[in-house]
């Protein structure tokens, strides 16, 4: 008498998986890993690899495991080297390898369906890890693909021993997936979304770029030398004229005579401001960056309307905001590049921005009394300044010579090259030291028009600093000294036009290029916006158009509840039995299925003849069919007329046959139309 298999024992006819299956499982797995490759520890993906070809050359026989005491050690080795991995790849990374680890170690031991359904899961989940950290438009095929190998792999589990050709499994999983998409639409568009992002943990190893909180002489050539965007734009009209595309994000004011820096917590009050001119409406999506601003055309009116955003202004019109900005967002606002200020500069922020370190720069301090003495004003003091720069022999390259602690006398007694944040920290510097009021503004300038997406892209190279001086009468006045010592340069930085270095320039401004560079940006940034982006004020947005506004949560529901019963009824109209087998049972209805599949090509089944006896004369006629229909043929007669057999048994095996195709006759070499 034999006994009955265990709670630990794989399952009857399953210890050995078909070849099929153990591939289609494997390459879903290492596809999996293969799309977290970026945040997981380098070490992960050997130690899949290798466990997953290890496995594809035993998989007939049973894995000969070690001693327990030595798998423990395995586990907690590995589990300890994932976890530290958090320093480089972030918390999802560090889950990633841990999942990478898991997936490998019950690789090593699959006997059984459970054991092989276990690792198509962990193969699912770092799925989910990959599209939670990169939603980037060039990835969404794998993800398709990869979600395909995934549904494949569960197909041929549920099949078992009879899973039929990977082709086969592939087709009939790309059709569930189908079926599938109508629903995740519904559930994408209607289904309500909370404030904030799903997955909002910070990632350690995640470059976000952007401006610092401090400025000094190279820390903007880093940003220069990335072409990464910073801001889109879409203007709610026409767009502000080339000289005015300030776009302001930080205010610096303290000196120490080589770097520039933000006031923390400074709670001062600001002098009122009077707009004037044109108004621009616009639409801003803004990528991360390290300091929660904002960035903003020079001056915006107010601050922006969503109140996610949790947003406040500083006394020096900086527009932050409380919460990290972790991921991009959207937002709208209104900017008059004409505005001044009304009334009298308060003495607290007199007080910091005339500020300077006594012993630093001492030429330059002489330099500017020199200048202050022959000016009759303060306007006539930043005339003969910029005037002195203009004179003075100095050059804009983005490469400049290293500057020493007193950076300042450096730049306008030795080098004389320098960039935009050379100059603007010498005309701050110089201005302080005649006595005018002046702090440093770091930014964006110019950007992009996209023709095709209708946008202004602002990019990381794109980024910027100038000048502020207070004139009595007039307030804050933008002074940016990189318009005097290289016009041109600036003029090309406002146009859009990004500097093209060495020989490629002729094929970096090929019409073509610039064209299909700009479409698939186009296209990247609606996938941003529209669907990456997509939260509860775009279903809002979405009802309005609707005439359902007025209802928000309701009307939701309503959608979500009739759309998801149009798509089951839908779906119950496709699979409705049809002819004949409508009256009979799941299991007749099965065996019909099968016999439909053989009509065609090989043979009708008799209607004396039974399932054993018809699948026995096909194996005569087409031996390449014959196992796995006498296989089939089989299990049909046991569960028609044996004893009872479980509902997942009977599932099992409808399952088989929908998933079997019968395989084409080979042709002999020779005959006619071989």
């Amino acid at each position: 008498m034999r006994s009955s298999p265990g709670p630990d024992s794989p399952e009857p006819g399953l210890d050995r998986a078909p070849a099929r299956t153990v591939g289609l499982v494997l390459a879903a797995l290492l596809g999996a890993v293969a799309l977290n490759l970026h945040h997981t520890a380098v070490w992960c993906a050997p130690l899949a690899l290798g466990v997953a070809v290890w496995r594809a050359r035993t998989w007939r026989a049973r894995p000969k495991l070690p001693g327990r005491v030595l798998r423990a050690v395995l586990v907690i080795v590995l589990t300890v080297a994932a976890l530290l991995d958090f320093h480089s790849g972030g918390s999802l990374g560090a889950a990633a390898s841990l999942l990478v680890v898991m997936a490998a170690l019950k690789l090593s031991e699959t006997s059984g369906r459970r054991d092989w359904l276990i690792v198509l899961s962990a193969a699912l989940f770092l799925l989910l890890a990959a599209c939670l950290d990169a939603q980037a438009l060039w990835r969404l095929p794998l993800y398709v693909v990869e979600l395909w190998l995934l549904c494949g792999g569960m197909y041929a589990l549920g099949a078992g021993s009879e899973a039929p050709s990977a082709y086969a499994l592939l087709i009939s999983s790309g059709r569930s997936l189908a079926a599938a998409l109508p629903l995740a639409v519904l559930l994408f568009l209607f289904f309500p979304r909370l404030p904030g992002a799903f997955w909002a943990v910070p990632q350690l190893g995640q470059t976000v770029t952007g401006l610092g909180d401090s400025l000094s002489p190279g820390s903007i050539e880093d940003l220069v030398a990335s072409s990464d965007p910073a801001l889109r734009v879409r203007f709610d009209g026409p767009l502000p004229p080339p000289s005015e595309r300030y776009w302001r994000a930080l205010v610096l004011h303290s000196f120490d005579g080589f770097t520039w820096r933000r006031e923390r917590l400074a709670l001062y009050d600001s002098p009122p401001l009077q707009f004037s001119g044109t108004a621009y409406h616009y639409e801003i999506t803004l990528e991360p960056n390290q300091q929660n601003a904002l960035i903003a055309l020079d001056l915006p009116q107010s601050r922006p309307s969503a109140t996610t955003l949790r947003s406040f202004w500083t006394f020096d019109y900086q527009l932050l905001t409380l919460l990290p900005l972790l991921r991009s967002v959207n937002y709208d606002l209104i900017s008059y590049p004409q505005h001044r200020n009304v009334g009298a500069l308060p003495p607290e922020q007199r007080r910091i921005d005339l500020q300077l370190p006594r012993a630093a720069n001492p030429r330059s301090q002489q330099l500017a009394h020199q200048l202050r003495a022959s000016s009759s004003s303060d306007a006539a003091y930043v005339t003969a300044v910029l005037d002195y720069l203009r004179r003075g022999g100095f050059q804009y390259t983005p490469q400049p010579p290293l500057l020493g602690r007193d950076s300042i006398d450096d730049l306008l007694f030795r080098t004389r090259q320098g960039f935009c944040e050379h100059y603007a920290s010498a005309f701050a510097m110089l201005m302080r030291a005649g006595g005018v009021p002046a702090r440093i503004v770091t930014g964006y300038l110019g950007g992009e028009w996209n023709r095709f997406g209708d946008y202004l892209l602002v990019r990381q190279s794109s980024a910027h600093a100038w000048t502020e001086v207070w004139l009595d009468g007039q307030g804050w006045v933008r002074v940016d000294p990189t318009a005097v010592i290289a016009p041109a340069a600036l003029t090309q930085q406002l146009d859009g036009v990004a500097p093209v270095l060495g020989g490629a320039a002729r094929l970096a401004t090929a019409s073509w290029i610039l064209t299909t560079v700009q479409a698939w940006q186009a296209v990247n940034a609606w996938w941003q916006d529209r669907v990456v982006g997509f939260n509860f004020a775009h279903q809002l947005s979405l009802l309005d158009r609707l005439g359902l506004g007025s209802q928000q949560w309701r009307a939701l529901a309503w959608l979500l509840g009739a759309g998801v019963s149009l798509w089951l009824a839908l779906l119950a109209w496709a699979q409705r039995p049809r002819g004949a087998a409508q009256r009979a049972d799941g299991l007749a209805r099965s065996w019909r299925l099968l016999e439909r599949k053989l009509e065609r090509t090989v043979a009708v089944r008799a209607a004396s003849e039974g399932p054993i006896a018809f699948a026995e004369r096909v194996g005569r006629v087409r031996p390449e069919l014959g196992p796995g229909l006498r296989s089939l043929a089989r299990r049909y007669a046991r569960l028609r007329y044996g004893p009872t057999a479980p509902a997942s048994e009977l599932l099992r095996f409808r399952r088989a046959v929908r998933l079997w195709r019968p395989r084409p006759r080979a042709r002999t070499p020779g005959r006619p139309g071989a």
